[in-house]
């Protein structure tokens, strides 16, 4: 079993939190190189064991025969105790979803778990509660409704002109797909960190989360991006990274448009997530909704499409509303209201007479 939130493939490129929690169960180590060299095969029982109420250790090793030279044995770890809720568990969620015990109970040995393993990093944490209330396969009761998240993320802003977000909108910058590619472009750098940052070589980017919304306010496309590693933690470097790729790759996609185009407050902060629900792959492609245009700052955009990779466990089906043709008619419309203005002026003042002589005489 693998969560949406954890963003990975069929490949299984990275452990899943259920092979993790096998591989603990049975007191074997096994680094990031050395799981992408098991075969296929080998992995996906090390997930499905994870997945069961109580893990074999003799399943687990014997997959993992073909590395045994190149994995490490130590002490088994045990699942969270079922009849106390860990205290580093109670203290993250207090602000955004308290668990009672009862609650806790009725989650399965692989929710337990996976709630005390992201513990310390406050969005995957929101993510997998999120997700295992309001999933299809939800463990806890939806009836107790989630605060909105505030927490680390990177941020990025990439202000244009009225007629550049028009363009941007009605789907004329690159076929269309200007937000997507900008967002792929953000991914892949996210993901290359470790090669790009000397201090980083060790580590390894696990789920990406970024995303974009147009903010009419401040006259700018603003992106987020919350990465973590693979082992779970905050990843700040990497966040930078993909929000500064991102901007980048959008304002050189308008740049022929809009030469004047800018990329600026490129930082890390704490604040609400606005730009999306997650919940995608890090291929997935998402469509700015209408609602992006008339919302506030940092208000959440529930409507917005977001595609899962095929095997997550959690897959969410949206309607793709796509832009309203009329938001981008209003944008072109007014641009040229503006311009016709100027002219009229300029016609009062006597100007166009002398701009038609100008141009009309002969050299």
């Amino acid at each position: 079993m693998i969560y949406a939130f954890e963003e990975i493939g069929p490949d299984l490129a990275r452990p899943p939190l259920a092979a993790r929690r096998a591989l603990l169960g049975a007191g074997v180590a096994v680094p990031l190189d050395t799981w992408k060299s098991l075969p296929l095969p080998a992995r996906q029982t090390i997930v499905q064991e994870g997945s069961n109420p109580s893990i074999s250790d003799f399943v687990v090793k014997n997959a993992v025969s073909s590395v045994l030279k190149r994995v490490r044995f130590m002490g088994p770890v045990k699942d969270p105790p079922f009849d106390s809720i860990p205290q580093s568990i109670v203290d993250a969620l207090y602000t955004v979803r308290p668990l009672t015990l009862g609650e806790w109970q009725a989650l399965n040995p692989l929710d337990r778990y996976t709630l005390l393993a992201v513990a310390s990093n406050s969005r995957l944490l929101y993510r997998a509660i999120e997700e295992m209330t309001n999933g299809p396969s939800s463990t806890l009761s939806g009836t107790i409704k989630l605060k909105p998240w505030v927490g680390a993320v990177a941020h990025a802003e990439v202000r244009m002109t009225r007629a550049a977000f028009g363009e941007v909108a009605g789907g004329q910058i690159q076929g269309g797909k200007a937000i997507i590619l900008a967002r792929t472009a953000g991914v892949r750098a996210a993901r290359a960190a470790h090669e790009l940052l000397d201090g980083y070589a060790e580590t390894y980017a696990g789920p990406v989360e970024l995303d974009a919304r147009l903010d009419a306010s401040l006259g700018s496309y603003v992106w987020q991006a919350h990465v973590s590693t693979a082992a779970g933690e905050f990843f700040g470097a990497a966040s930078l990274l993909a929000v500064a790729t991102a901007a980048v790759a959008l304002r050189d996609a308008i740049s022929s448009k809009d030469p004047t185009s800018t990329v600026g407050d490129v930082m890390l902060r704490e604040e609400a997530w606005s730009v999306g629900s997650g919940g995608f792959g890090d291929e997935a492609t998402v469509a700015m909704g209408s609602k992006a245009y008339v919302q506030a700052p940092h208000a959440r955009q529930d409507e917005e499409e977001s595609a899962g990779e095929p095997t997550v466990r959690a897959r969410r089906h949206r309607k793709s509303r796509g832009v309203p043709v009329w938001i981008a008619l209003l944008l072109v419309l007014s641009t040229l209201l503006a311009f016709a203005t100027a002219g009229l002026t300029i016609y009062k003042n006597g100007g166009l007479k002398r701009l038609v002589s100008t141009f009309s005489a002969p050299p």
